[in-house]
């Protein structure tokens, strides 16, 4: 097929002919989080009488909620204890109950204050029990928008490319990898997936064309070829701000950046540079632009502005740096770079400068994708065997897998969702 000729050479130019050279970096302990997190009780729900769990107890699903999120440190406890709270220094405590209503379930939850048991937050949700953990999702996030100020990423979703049947297929998943569904059905290869403006579905590349090709697919909607004009298209990227996609097409051998409006189906080139240009990625305010270019020999990170100018050299420490990934504060990208012939994920500054090692001696670890808060890193590695995909913290701490069969890569993380209700102030009717 011609596409993967041209990119087996466009990947081959990019590769370095001689050893690689010492990445400066700060390494972290994968083990040890430098944030500050808070210490938060978590106490088994009452039950009105015995339920037969299809999915994990709701304490239990509240406790990965708070391990993962990166904010919390969670103090466990059978039952309310507050001497041990207390020596822990945790100010608040989560609990509720669950009451059988015919075939649902009622889930009260509740987020206390330990030393005066009032009530900080309350919430009650009756859904079937396969919908469950979403609304303790829901609550979760609440929770962190009450004692943070900001909001949280447990009701956000993550898509990524898992191999069925040995076909790569795309799949969409709540943020910790449950309640997985698989978006694409085809015989060949669909990957690279990105989110469409506001969460509606998703855009992609499928190979049925024996080409790459951009294609969309919303929820519950029909496949379409997105700009078929163009011979090939691939590397996605939605401007956040219009919805517009940044990709690459490749002519000729010679790989470039395209613009276009998915609605309408119109492109044009976005800059015209004399090397090859691949996955771009949005600032979050849509102001610029980072991509891999080969222009210094081997593939190395740039950015310009949203129309092309201000071109600049992003990472110069190593040889082989690409995927870079804005953070949602627009401080820090994160990225993939290849460190003594394994790949490892990095973070820096938008000059490159203070870089931050946050995966090493764990086989390759690839493609990193933000959280909507910035908090938190999904990325693929082969350190357990097959590619799996894991959740850590932005220091690189608090590694956990969430998937657990198959072969998954290619994660990226869904936007925050419109319908958020911030929950409401104590005292207020």
């Amino acid at each position: 097929m011609r596409f993967l000729v041209s990119v087996a050479a466009f990947a081959l130019a990019m590769l370095p002919v001689t050893s690689h050279a010492t990445i400066d970096t700060i390494a972290v302990d994968v083990g040890i989080s430098v944030f500050k997190t808070m210490p938060i009780g978590v106490v088994p729900f009452a039950e009105k009488k015995s339920i037969d769990w299809i999915e994990e107890k709701p304490h239990l699903i509240v406790t990965r909620d708070a391990n993962l999120s990166g904010r919390f440190d969670v103090i466990s406890s059978d039952k309310f204890d507050l001497p041990k709270f207390s020596k822990a220094h945790a100010k608040h405590y989560i609990t509720g109950k669950v009451t059988p209503v015919g075939k649902m379930l009622k889930v009260e939850c509740f987020l206390y204050a330990s030393q005066t048991k009032d009530v900080m937050l309350g919430e009650s949700y009756t859904v079937e029990q396969k919908d469950m953990r979403r609304a303790l999702h829901q609550f979760f996030d609440q929770v962190i928008y009450r004692l943070w100020g900001e909001r949280g990423v447990a009701s956000t979703k993550l898509a990524y490319v898992s191999k069925m049947d040995g076909v790569k297929q795309v799949v969409v998943s709540d943020y910790d990898g449950f309640h997985r569904s698989q978006i694409t059905r085809d015989t060949t290869i669909s990957m690279m997936p990105v989110w469409m403006k506001g969460n509606a579905g998703l855009y992609y590349v499928n190979f049925k064309t024996h080409r790459p090709k951009l294609y969309s697919k919303t929820f519950g909607g029909v496949e379409k070829s997105v700009f078929p004009q163009l011979e090939q298209t691939y590397s996605p990227a939605v401007n956040p701000k219009t919805g517009e996609l940044l990709f690459s097409s490749t002519v000729d051998g010679k790989t470039d950046l395209y613009i276009g409006d998915p609605s309408t189906g119109r492109a044009k080139k976005f800059a015209y540079l004399k090397s090859n240009q691949t996955s771009p990625a949005w600032s979050p305010y849509a102001s610029e632009v980072l991509f891999t270019s080969d222009r210094g020999g081997g593939p190395q990170i740039f950015a310009m502005g949203k129309d092309g100018s201000d071109l600049r050299r992003v990472t110069f420490m190593g040889r082989y740096n690409e995927r870079a990934a804005w953070s949602p504060e627009g401080d820090r990208i994160a990225y993939t770079s290849m460190d003594a012939g394994h790949m490892n994920i990095y973070t820096c500054a938008l000059d490159g400068s203070d870089i931050v090692q946050l995966t090493s001696n764990a086989g390759n670890n690839e493609h990193p994708t933000w959280s909507p808060d910035g908090k938190l890193i999904a990325f693929a590695s082969n350190r357990s065997g097959s590619y799996q995909i894991y959740i850590m913290r932005k220091d690189g701490s608090n590694v956990t897998r969430i998937t657990n069969s198959g072969e998954n890569t290619s994660p990226t993380w869904s936007f925050f969702y419109d319908d958020f209700k911030q929950p409401k102030k104590e005292g207020k009717k």
